[in-house]
């Protein structure tokens, strides 16, 4: 079996890796094709040795976006003939789509974004299989979609495949008994994220405040990911400089994520960090968390997010308290590596079962 994966996300690889593995382990062979962004996309991949190539690299403003079908669809469709793949793996996207059904290839596709309306228009015809998260609020009663309890962070966050590594935090100087505060900021360059704003542009008074603020009070350790958007020069003391693979597992370590990022509050969700996100737009995802778990909520005012992160960083048995909402979650939800490896090493009788016995899926714990 020879599967190709195409990454358009830096989070995309992560979300494959392990069903990656599992399906060389059983003989099998993989590629990775990398749409790329942010410019660590490829060193990712090349950390964890599998083989790839950059197509082409996102663009951020939507006639761009829209040029670029045309590039990546060129770059996709000339590695299926060199790789002859019996089926191709990503996240939902026009471009693998268009080259998929051009050469009469198989595409699963995982979707858990309401807000990608032009992916989802433009894409959804064209894919075989759809892994949407069952907390997708949108409803989506087409014959290829397949729900699934879990979230895609479950994939490479869940107990069966990681564990967190506390040595990151002496490379940053920082003690296991330290309040460490992760804050993120979006370029919110992604197609799903066109007409929003980033809070950062608008409040940098308000966040520097605050950071000064909970420094002084709770003696928190302040970080900034800045992968995306910079801040401006008084902040460059918090801005975090870390090897993109050791980012999680200084996020498992944490004692609270406040950011715009609606992936990096998912993952801290899953890790029993509490999360505020910052951002206009809902995830189900995040609902799901934040409603049926407590683990974090969204809110679109700075003020009122910068209160409730005090209230958090006041509370003693923090920690102690998420873990067991943790555990609960991982208790519902399912292994989502494994659940992907046997749904793309059995496809199609995979999409069979599942129409036919969604439960099918608790099999996988």
């Amino acid at each position: 079996m020879k599967i190709l994966f195409v990454l358009y996300h830096p989070v995309d690889p992560y979300i494959v890796f392990e069903s990656a593995r599992r399906i060389e382990e059983s003989g099998g062979e993989t590629f990775f094709l990398i749409v790329e962004k942010e410019d660590i996309i490829k060193k990712i991949v090349d950390a964890h040795s599998f083989k790839n190539k950059v197509i082409g690299r996102g663009k951020n403003s939507f006639l761009g976006k829209t040029l670029n079908i045309f590039n990546i669809f060129y770059g996709i469709n000339r590695q299926i003939r060199k790789f002859k793949p019996n089926l191709i793996f990503s996240g939902t996207a026009p471009y693998t789509s268009f080259a998929c059904k051009f050469n009469q290839i198989p595409l699963i596709c995982w979707e858990d974004t309401e807000t990608a309306t032009f992916n989802w228009k433009y894409a959804h015809k064209r894919i075989d299989s759809i892994l949407m998260v069952e907390s997708f609020y949108k409803d989506m009663p087409y014959d290829n979609v397949i729900k699934f309890n879990g979230y895609k962070e479950l994939a490479y966050l869940h107990p069966n495949v990681f564990r967190p590594d506390k040595s990151i935090l002496g490379e940053l100087g920082l003690k296991e008994l330290d309040k460490i505060v992760l804050m993120r900021f979006s370029a919110l360059n992604a197609m799903h994220d066109i007409g929003l704003r980033s809070e950062a542009l608008y409040n940098e008074d308000k966040i520097f405040n605050f950071i000064n603020k909970i420094e002084k009070l709770y003696d928190a350790k302040v970080l900034i990911s800045m992968t995306e958007r910079d801040l401006s020069g008084r902040f460059s003391k918090y801005k975090l400089r870390l090897d993109p693979s050791k980012y999680i597992h200084l996020l498992a370590n944490c004692t609270l994520y406040v950011g715009e990022g609606t992936t990096t509050a998912s993952e801290a969700g899953v890790l029993g960090v509490p999360w505020i996100n910052i951002q206009r737009t809902k995830r189900g995802y995040l609902i799901d968390q934040e409603e049926n778990y407590g683990l974090g909520l969204r809110t679109d005012d700075v003020d009122f997010a910068f209160q409730k992160a005090e209230e958090f960083l006041k509370n003693e048995t923090l920690k102690s308290e998420w873990k067991l909402k943790k555990d609960k979650l991982i208790n519902d939800k399912i292994d989502v590596s494994a659940f992907f490896t046997w749904f793309i090493m059995n496809y199609p009788n995979s999409h069979k079962i599942m129409k036919e016995n969604p439960d099918f899926q608790y099999e996988f714990k």
